[in-house]
């Protein structure tokens, strides 16, 4: 087997196995088979087992074998597999006999769950179970002096590289971490072992209760809050004005509550389970487990393409409504009109001060002319650019020749270059609640983009981009890839909303589906798009007076396109151009 097991033979060949012999035999086996260094500390679990770090970050739970017991039984016992009887091996210096008296270590990736339970709870005391995660406690991690990002990442979710969501999901500028700072490990992030102990609902999050009329999470109304804006558009994810009124009344009936102004502080607010959004179902309900399977799947998926200065990336620019169709219109703010203009200067700025080429869906004029003023003229003008172009006289058919515009392009410059190197926005203003504001995107939640869609009729055959490829579907994989990049871009672009202090909207500004009424859906120009990494960004909400105001300045205008630029440059691994600072003077 190895050196210990032959100086034994040898003795016996001599005759000779003295006392003295024997114990220094047993000390190279139990360093041989124990290869972690004394001192490091090692936590006693009931059962016989003890868990320790090593000083390479890694955990592991050692044991001995019981009487009688092989590795395929002690496999068994530590693993729930007598199959993984080669790990063990291998995480033991090769050491495939068990020896009687002799700790043999199981890394905590190999551990059946019960005992990935107990070694990260011993390890880490000071950790708590939330209902949206793992709150971990950042300290000196026994027989370490400091912890890392990397490291949170791979005890708890089972994959280092997940230290940028933990960073994203917990706000941090940096990976550095000091000791006594919280770590939320979101529940969609963690280990199975550790998402399965998860308490359903904690007092502020949601409770789950059930009557005659059927199941309900409860909310317990907290200070100064409000029902439509802290129940109903944060659980329910309705964000339209007709929706939250409607909602409101519902909830408030439900609740036997007769005065939405006056609800007391703490009172129990019920929300139907059909209501409710799947991530704040209880966890074990089928629609949530979807949904937790779907983030998990889609997180794993990571832009790794690097471009300096966008060297060989192609933008894909859309601005949203257009011709006959206004879209939002409030006190004669045209959306179509406003978000045309956020678009040139988006266009303007990636060809100016980056190597990016851009490309546009549609257009007003002969040229591509930004007006320098803050109120903008109206116009019915814009075209969208297939061959022919469209004069966009039903607002359905500009929509689907859209997308299919962005197909035909991006398959051009996907056999270009690296199809990693293409993105896609549509940019849009909402019209929504009146209480709420600020920039919300949304991506194409792979739930939602199921089967194949095509168009047929004159209007469409006419064009060479739908003649090139009539009809499109996704795989699995495929959603699942486009759901995770594009959540990364998106995450990108609203970080640079935040860092030059545009609004944000206060609640999910990054959402996989648009709800409305009792209807789940992702935007035509995203689900049938092509582009992997692609968005729709909604720049404010004309509804709310404060973003009407913005948004007819070019101040406005022109900080949003920067924003949008320094989240593309950031989705490329450059750093962000700092609040104030110009893309010019990179």
């Amino acid at each position: 087997m190895s050196a210990a097991p032959s100086i034994i033979a040898a003795h016996r060949r001599r005759g000779r196995i003295a006392v003295l012999t024997t114990s220094v035999v047993v000390l190279v086996l139990a360093t041989a088979a124990a290869p972690a260094t004394a001192a490091t500390e090692r936590l006693q679990l009931e059962g016989g087992y003890r868990a320790f770090l090593d000083d390479e970050g890694e955990i592991f739970v050692e044991a001995l074998p019981r009487n009688g017991e092989g590795m395929h039984g002690f496999a068994e016992r530590m693993c729930g597999s007598a199959g993984k009887g080669g790990v063990i091996t291998a995480s033991n210096r090769g050491r495939s006999r068990l020896l009687k008296g002799i700790h043999y270590r199981v890394p905590l990736d190999e551990l059946r769950p019960e005992l990935q339970q107990r070694a990260l709870m011993a390890l880490f005391p000071g950790d708590r179970m939330l209902s949206v995660g793992w709150r971990h406690e950042v300290g000196a991690a026994p027989g370490r002096s400091a912890e890392s990002l990397w490291g949170v990442a791979r005890w708890f979710t089972g994959r280092g590289e997940n230290y940028r969501e933990l960073r994203d999901a917990n706000g941090l500028a940096d990976t550095n971490l000091v000791p006594g700072q919280p770590v939320l490990v979101p529940g969609h992030l963690l280990r199975p072992a550790l998402r399965a102990i998860l308490p359903e609902a904690l007092s502020d999050e949601l409770e789950y209760g059930e009557d005659e009329r059927g199941q309900y999470g409860i909310y317990r109304l907290q200070r100064g809050e409000a029902l439509y804006s802290s129940v109903v558009t944060r659980f329910t994810g309705r964000v339209f004005a007709d929706d939250v009124n409607s909602l409101s009344s519902e909830i408030a009936q439900r609740s036997d509550i007769a005065d939405v102004t006056d609800i007391p502080v703490g009172y129990r607010i019920k929300v139907p389970f059909d209501l409710l959004l799947p991530e704040f179902l209880p966890y074990r309900d089928p629609r949530r487990q979807e949904y937790e399977q779907a983030k998990r799947e889609s997180s794993q998926f990571s832009n790794s393409v690097r471009a300096a200065s966008l060297r060989g990336v192609t933008v894909i620019l859309d601005s949203g409504h257009g011709g006959i169709d206004v879209g939002a219109s409030l006190n004669d703010v045209w959306e179509s009109v406003y978000v045309y203009d956020i678009m040139l200067r988006t266009k303007q700025l990636l060809e100016s001060t980056t190597a990016a080429r851009v490309a546009t869906l549609t257009m007003d004029g002969a040229a591509y002319s930004v007006v320098n003023q803050d109120v903008l003229p109206a116009s019915r003008g814009h075209r969208v650019l297939t061959t022919p172009n469209y004069a966009i006289e039903d607002s359905t058919v500009g929509i689907h020749l859209r997308w299919y515009l962005a197909n035909s392009l991006f398959r051009r410059f996907a056999a270009e270059s690296d199809p990693a190197k293409v993105v896609f926005i549509s940019i849009h203003a909402d019209s929504l609640h009146p209480s709420l504001r600020g920039a919300m995107a949304y991506v194409p939640g792979a739930q939602y983009r199921r089967g194949s869609y095509g168009k047929s009729g004159g209007i469409y055959a006419a064009r060479k981009e739908v003649r090139e490829e009539p009809s499109v579907s996704f795989s699995y994989s495929d959603r699942i890839k486009s759901e995770g990049l594009s959540r990364e871009l998106a995450d990108k672009v609203i970080r640079a909303f935040g860092a030059s202090q545009l609004p944000v909207h206060d609640d999910k500004p990054i959402r996989d589906r648009v709800v409305r009424s009792r209807s789940a859906w992702v935007p035509a120009i995203l689900r049938y798009n092509q582009v992997p990494a692609q968005l729709l960004l909604e720049v404010c909400n004309l509804a709310n007076a404060d973003d009407l105001r913005l948004i007819q300045t070019r101040e406005f205008r022109q900080r949003v396109a920067e924003a949008t630029v320094a989240g593309i440059i950031g989705y490329y691994g450059e750093p962000q151009p700092a609040p104030g600072q110009t893309l010019a003077a990179r």
